[in-house]
């Protein structure tokens, strides 16, 4: 949210916009890549205290400047994160120790309450941005300034995970294996399996790139001039309930299978997706919005749990590392478009086009991996 008021006010256009935030995500996408790589070789604390440290580093770059150079440096460190959940340069780790910190049969349950933390505690952090109005009254009226100390909080946030990286178990780390870990690779089956994923995920990613939150905010502020305080409400409620909503993601999980979660909660959200592009007003686009973000994230859980359910436990890192990674890539391509939608249609056509190319995700994702829904349990021992 503070990046979309951030950029308008140094003088980004859409197309700039666009550009500002796939460089970001596509810097992530190169951390994330050498974080899967390294990270069971080298210590996974150590990467997720490096992580920390750049996001200090991309705070402190866009606290100190006020342009648009400013914030291509920042977001050139990889460690911005412009969608606020599901992408970023902790993600791909600790997506691979939550195994390793419940049983199999509490797996759904972890993996849900995880999702529930970080979405409630960015509604948190999507609340307190009305404060960089405060401060910027505090400051001779200057938003740009009350913007900065904002980012400030962020710097100082990235040195808040650096302590919690330190604090952790040892027991965080990779699971022993008799082969060296520089060595290993997916299985042969794990890889097939990853493969299919990878292509998949990347098509829905793409999608989400075009509309994400960042490009949200943009399209409250431009569409209907809402403020950040306003703003700071909307996006507070939203991802209360999608916090909300992994708790009944978990049930409905234990109940459908993790593939069939994933896709009967995700078309309706993407059909809400696509009317918010017709939007007569505020309250008729903020009605659409919130209805969707009470559905849109229950499919993130189970995917999180089905990736890491199809490899051996030594695999996993890997598994989780690729798949991310094919996010963040395909991600990063849905900002450069919105320039061009825009410009073919009106400001909200990226939601529309999103929407369009999410229901084909869930098709595709249903009819390569829903007849499977019996074998899920039983992938765990895949790989070895």
């Amino acid at each position: 949210m503070l990046l979309a008021a951030y950029f308008q006010l140094v003088g980004a256009d859409e197309a700039m916009t666009g550009v500002l935030l796939g460089v970001a995500l596509l810097s992530g996408a190169a951390l994330n890549i050498t974080i899967s790589r390294y990270a069971d070789r080298f210590g996974r604390r150590r990467f997720l205290a490096l992580a920390g440290l750049l996001m200090f580093a991309s705070g402190l770059v866009l606290a100190l400047t006020r342009s648009l150079e400013g914030a291509l440096a920042a977001a050139l460190l990889g460690a911005l994160t412009p969608t606020a959940m599901e992408v970023g340069p902790f993600l791909s780790l600790e997506q691979a120790i939550l195994p390793q910190a419940s049983s199999a049969e509490g797996r759904t349950d972890a993996y849900a309450w995880y999702n529930l933390v970080g979405s409630f505690a960015a509604a948190v952090g999507a609340l307190l941005t009305g404060l960089a109005a405060t401060f910027a009254v505090l400051l001779g009226g200057d938003l740009i300034a009350g913007i900065h100390a904002m980012f400030l909080w962020y710097a100082f946030t990235g040195l808040l995970s650096v302590a919690l990286a330190a604090a952790l178990s040892p027991a965080v780390e990779a699971p022993a294996s008799p082969a060296p870990l520089e060595r290993q690779t997916l299985s042969p089956e794990g890889r097939r399996a990853v493969s299919r994923m990878v292509a998949l995920f990347a098509l829905d990613s793409f999608a989400g790139g075009m509309i994400i939150r960042t490009f949200t905010a943009y399209w409250f502020t431009v569409r209907f001039g809402t403020s950040l305080e306003t703003l700071g409400l909307v996006f507070f409620g939203a991802n209360t309930l999608s916090a909300i909503s992994y708790l009944f993601a978990a049930r409905l999980a234990r109940r459908l299978g993790l593939v069939r979660t994933m896709v009967f909660t995700h078309i309706p959200s993407n059909v809400l997706l696509v009317a918010m592009a017709a939007a007569p007003s505020f309250e008729v686009g903020a009605a659409l919005f919130l209805g969707r973000m009470a559905i849109a994230q229950m499919d993130v859980a189970p995917r999180q749990e089905f990736v890491v359910t199809v490899v051996g436990p030594a695999e996993r890192t890997a598994a989780a590392g690729l798949t991310n990674t094919a996010r963040n890539i395909a991600q990063a391509g849905g900002p450069f478009v919105i320039g061009p939608v825009v410009a073919l249609a009106t400001i909200g056509g990226p939601f529309a086009a999103a929407g369009i190319l999410k229901l084909a995700y869930d098709v595709a994702l249903l009819r390569t991996f829903g007849p499977r829904r019996r074998e899920e349990p039983a992938a765990e021992g895949a790989g070895k």
